[in-house]
């Protein structure tokens, strides 16, 4: 097993510390190795809702609808949801 030396912010190894005094996780060791494997985790799916994505988008064709057309849509979208 390889050996990793890190530092953080007080505030972080405090939540550390925190996390693995909550009797969840046996060591900062423990608690950083989950955090890091949920990530792997979380970009796989990522990669994988990219790919199916972009799969459907390529099955589906060429759209009918202009750029300009469809970026007017999207901006408007955005407004309605930020603003």
């Amino acid at each position: 097993m390889a050996k990793m030396t890190i530092s953080l912010p007080d505030d972080l190894a405090d939540y550390v510390a925190r996390r693995v005094a909550s009797g969840r996780y046996d060591s900062a060791d423990a608690f950083l190795t989950e955090l890091i494997v949920k990530d792997q985790d979380d970009r796989k799916l990522d990669d994988e809702e990219l790919r199916d994505i972009l799969r459907k988008a390529e099955e589906s064709g060429v759209g009918e609808r202009r750029i300009p057309d469809i970026l007017l849509d999207t901006k408007a979208k955005l407004r309605d949801t930020y603003l």
